[in-house]
């Protein structure tokens, strides 16, 4: 039996005029790019970063991802390929400014906070697991302080964080070392500080919810570690991020996920770039 052809698979779905233009662009992106029938999500997002360094126009962009994308459909669908490695991929209009990555923090610098003590013993404990979670899973303080109890899988050593308008939901894996401090507070010093009834994980002195400012307010007195650089937990997050890319070496696609990340761009901008390097691969596929 006689595989379709792409032009007909297109064709199913849309116009001869849409089909052109598609095929236009993927024509294109097959020729500057002999080997994308195996490419991977991270060489993806680096096309599509080259086609931005040419062409800024946003929606000229979208239309290149599309084609690229029915490409990838089409492969799938013909079982040449049994994952698509662009589906969620998309494009960004008007993103922010880059991030001054050596503004941020080492992972080494970040673990200094933990070794503040606190004059109350249940304090000392439920701030280590609040600084955890911001060192280790790279949480927003928005995303801790609407974290619950049952959000915490102990036995799968997870923790889940819901959606929100700007990040995506996701599950993250505890560390080992994390495992004891997490069940030490939950099961011995929350209910110990509790005063009343909320299936909230971190609460405050007073037994209540924590909110944001708390949360800020205890990283206060953790500024003069660093008297030179801006420590909160922006910048914490930001650190974390910044850490996975180019201390781990994890890639982009594991990091955006790790982070909640909509859009790979958005990962993108804390990785250290030589921008020799950066220039060398734009002169490979677009010659001047």
């Amino acid at each position: 039996m006689t595989k379709l052809k792409i032009e007909d698979f297109l064709l199913q779905n849309y116009s001869e005029q849409t089909v052109d233009s598609y095929m236009f662009a993927i024509n294109h992106f097959l020729k500057l790019n002999p080997k994308a029938k195996r490419y991977k999500y991270k060489n993806i997002v680096e096309y599509m970063e080259e086609i931005s360094q040419q062409q800024p126009n946003a929606k000229y962009r979208v239309v290149i991802l599309s084609a690229i994308k029915k490409y990838y459909d089409y492969l799938v669908m013909s079982g040449y390929r049994a994952d698509h490695p662009c589906k969620k991929l998309n494009i960004k209009v008007n993103s922010n400014q880059a991030v001054q990555v050596q503004d941020l923090f080492s992972s080494e610098e970040l673990e200094l906070l933990l070794t503040r003590e606190n004059r109350y013993q249940n304090l000392d404990t439920r701030n280590n697991v609040l600084l955890n979670l911001l060192i280790y899973q790279g949480l927003t303080s928005d995303e801790i302080i609407k974290l619950n109890v049952q959000d915490i899988d102990l036995d799968a050593g997870t923790i889940y964080i819901k959606a929100s308008s700007n990040l995506n939901r996701r599950k993250l894996s505890l560390l080992a070392k994390q495992i004891l401090l997490f069940s030490k507070y939950i099961n011995e010093v929350r209910p110990k500080m509790l005063r009343g009834a909320t299936d909230k994980l971190i609460v405050g002195k007073l037994g209540k919810p924590i909110t944001v400012n708390s949360i800020h307010a205890m990283i206060e007195p953790l500024k003069p570690l660093f008297p030179d650089k801006n420590l909160n937990p922006r910048t914490i997050r930001m650190s974390v991020i910044c850490n996975w890319l180019n201390e781990k070496k994890l890639a982009l696609e594991h990091v955006q996920e790790l982070a909640g990340h909509k859009w790979p761009g958005t990962t993108e901008k804390y990785i250290k770039a030589d921008s020799l390097q950066q220039r060398e691969l734009i002169n490979k596929y677009f010659p001047i």
